[in-house]
């Protein structure tokens, strides 16, 4: 009698991430005031951009810290570069911060986070810790070990779509190898998280769709792993029918605050597998080259990557791709036909030539994503360069 071969139980962790709480429903002014007076946090610096230095809403951020309130970054700039990480560090010594509000888009949060960590290094000139490769594998979300103490806590009050703020790993960029650089430590993650639709309104229509497209793109990548969690996969999945259903509504109506409420709630949604250790591929390593090579908001990178990708995978993760489709409700299209839809539903562009990425920079960047963790993650595997370019040239 032959005995039945047992195949293994599927392995894994889900770690909960050093984030304590996520407001919404909540004005954002009585939120941030209630979040520094509980942690007693005395001397605040906020992180933003320079858009944000003459804004209504950072005045208000300011009134509502009241003396607690010691000053603002306004250089967060798109991407992180690492001298504005540098600057923001010595800024935060200088003025013995305690507690950084980060207010605004993705490279905000990014800025505030790698800020953190550069303070805790104790030498904020250096910023080599922001640029040595690191095995983000090794790193445990939610571990902070005592010897770490003190980490400069961080709030985090978005305006835009990419969930950075709530990850414990942010991307820097070299200006001048034009390259990013992932870094990742638990305690970078923000602790408080507060949602106020009303303060997207602050940023063009068009940059809030593509940034939500960014959140599909976090959902999807997922979904479709070959190593994909049932947690994640849950939270997926009502992402993407949150952001499929809002951001077309977004889209029509811009003043409507539920439905914006309804991409920030589905944003944070749609990141969550990652504590699953769910990692994304081609898309998110090929969008991290593209920002840093030329310049272009992740959001649309996301726009004109995503469906190609997905198309490119079919062959080693249809299965997956046909399940999402039927979760979804949508069954009469590929998975990367129906991104490709909702995309130019929302009137972003899908191509890279739309947004000024030349022919000739492709061989470049196809060889600059061979060295992003995402690549490695890939369901189809990235083999080579001529691989990634195979991608990219469908993409533009």
């Amino acid at each position: 009698m032959n005995t039945p071969i047992i195949p293994p139980l599927p392995a894994g962790a889900y770690r909960h991430t050093l984030l304590e709480r996520v407001v919404h429903g909540q004005a954002f002014e009585q939120a941030v005031l209630d979040e520094v007076l509980m942690v007693d946090a005395k001397r605040v610096l906020v992180i933003a951009s320079p858009r944000a230095q003459e804004s209504e809403t950072l005045h208000r951020l300011r009134i509502a810290l009241g003396d607690r309130h010691v000053g603002d970054f306004c250089g967060a700039l798109p991407h992180v570069p690492v001298q504005c990480v540098r600057e923001g560090a010595l800024m935060a010594n200088r003025l013995n911060a305690d507690h950084l509000v980060a207010f605004g888009g993705g490279s905000v949060m990014d800025a505030a986070k790698a800020i953190a960590l550069l303070v805790q290094s104790r030498n904020p000139t250096d910023i080599a810790p922001l640029l040595a490769p690191q095995n983000l594998s090794h790193v445990d979300p939610s571990r902070h070990a005592a010897g770490d103490d003190p980490w400069l806590r961080i709030t985090a009050i978005p305006q835009t779509l990419s969930a950075a703020e709530f990850t414990w790993f942010a991307g820097v960029s070299d200006p001048d190898r034009k390259i990013k650089n992932i870094i990742a430590h638990a305690a970078m993650t923000p602790r408080c998280v507060i949602l106020d639709p009303a303060l997207t309104l602050e940023f063009p229509l068009a940059t809030f769709l593509a940034s939500g497209v960014k959140a599909i793109d976090h959902a999807v990548e997922r979904l479709v792993s070959l190593t994909s969690h049932p947690m994640s996969d849950a939270l997926s999945i009502h992402a993407l029918r949150m952001l499929s259903q809002a951001l077309p509504v977004v889209r029509s109506n811009p003043d409507d605050l539920h439905a914006r409420q309804q991409c920030q709630l589905a944003s944070w949604l749609s990141i969550a597998g990652g504590a699953a250790g769910v990692k994304t591929g081609a898309s998110h390593a090929l969008g991290h080259v593209l920002g840093a090579h030329a310049g272009i908001a992740h959001g649309l990178t996301s726009c004109a990557l995503l469906a190609p990708v997905l198309r490119w995978n079919a062959s080693s993760n249809h299965a997956q791709q046909s399940h999402v489709m039927s979760a979804i409700g949508e069954s009469h299209a590929d998975l990367g036909t129906w991104v490709e839809q909702l995309v130019k539903k929302l009137g972003l562009p899908t191509q890279l030539r739309e947004m000024g990425v030349a022919k000739d920079e492709l061989p470049d960047i196809a060889q600059k994503s061979l060295h992003d963790p995402g690549m490695r993650h890939n369901p189809r595997p990235v083999r080579s360069a001529s691989d990634a370019l195979e991608i990219l040239q469908a993409a533009w």
